[in-house]
């Protein structure tokens, strides 16, 4: 690890490293922060690097890629590539109260800046393309079909067949752009009761903006859904996330219908990456929360129209 570090400067060499999770270390030395992450190969980091730093030109509360003695925001080390940053200062988002109106609501604004900003960056080219409709027909529903009894796989089936009546041609119409992709609390950094850092943004791709929303609305969700009170806390929540994004790029009625179909697709893929992953515990409450949220859809879809067409 020294010798992966002195690449940022030999006063790194030295620092205290302590591991975070997989391929993320977090670096301390003489007062200073940093976070140390794992990249698969340096055409992505280049990518990464050019947009963040357009992304804090344009006042975003992004931390920039750091450049090593070589000129390059990546070192090489043992056959794997490295990024490093510095740590920003405050309490990540699913530390704090989820179901906070205020912070849904700010939320909701904060992904639609970033949003708009993203839409005018002028390389999208660099990025490649992302289909989560194509990505679950082709890898999660097969995946989770065969995982399932017969019993949830005919229930399963039937939803399968609600997606496809009522998504595919609303699908083709959904605004597309760059998106966050990883856009979820964890990576989310508030300072007294304001968003002061937005991380992680090696997962970017083009794809349907809704995708960011609603991968959001999933995450808060799925952290407390052993909770009751927090279920029904989340229709709130998702009423004035929606409130808050629309408060700075409205939506489209398009996606206001599409909302509950693409929230489906994303649990598919969340329980089908778990079952790759061997973590069944984990598939299993995906899938409990697919067949939940479905359960009130009849409730949920007008709300979410409405909190749109407002």
């Amino acid at each position: 690890m020294k010798h992966l570090l002195e690449q940022w400067g030999q006063e790194l060499r030295d620092a205290e490293v302590t591991p975070l999770r997989t391929g993320v270390w977090q670096i301390s030395v003489a007062g200073e922060v940093f976070i140390l992450k794992r990249r698969s190969n340096r055409s992505r980091v280049w990518a990464e690097y050019d947009l963040i730093n357009w992304l804090i030109v344009h006042e975003q509360p992004v931390s920039p890629l750091l450049y090593t003695t070589k000129e390059v925001p990546w070192a090489e080390y043992d056959g794997s590539f490295y990024i490093l940053y510095p740590y920003l200062q405050g309490t990540p988002g699913d530390e704090l109260n989820h179901y906070d109106q205020s912070f849904a609501w700010t939320v909701g604004a904060a992904l639609a800046c970033l949003h708009q900003n993203l839409a005018s960056y002028g390389a999208t080219e660099e990025f490649p393309g992302f289909d989560v409709f194509q990505e679950v027909a082709s890898f999660a529903w097969p995946t989770v079909q065969g995982y399932l009894g017969p019993s949830f796989r005919h229930r399963l089936q039937d939803l399968e067949q609600g997606i496809s009546r009522n998504l595919i041609n609303p699908y083709e119409a959904l605004p597309r752009q760059l998106i966050h992709r990883d856009f979820h609390p964890g990576n989310l950094i508030f300072s007294d009761g304001s968003l002061v850092g937005i991380l992680d943004f090696d997962r970017v791709r083009v794809g349907i903006r809704l995708y960011d929303l609603c991968y959001l609305a999933t995450a808060v969700l799925s952290q407390d859904f052993e909770d009751l009170k927090g279920r029904d806390s989340w229709f709130i929540f998702v009423q004035s996330l929606i409130e808050g994004y629309g408060s700075v790029q409205p939506l489209t009625q398009t996606e206001g219908v599409s909302f509950l179909y693409v929230v489906y697709l994303i649990q598919f893929l969340f329980i089908a990456y778990q079952l790759d992953a061997g973590n069944t515990a984990l598939a299993d409450l995906n899938i409990a929360m697919l067949l939940w949220i479905n359960d009130q859809h009849e409730f949920l879809e007008p709300l979410i129209i409405k909190t749109i067409g407002s």
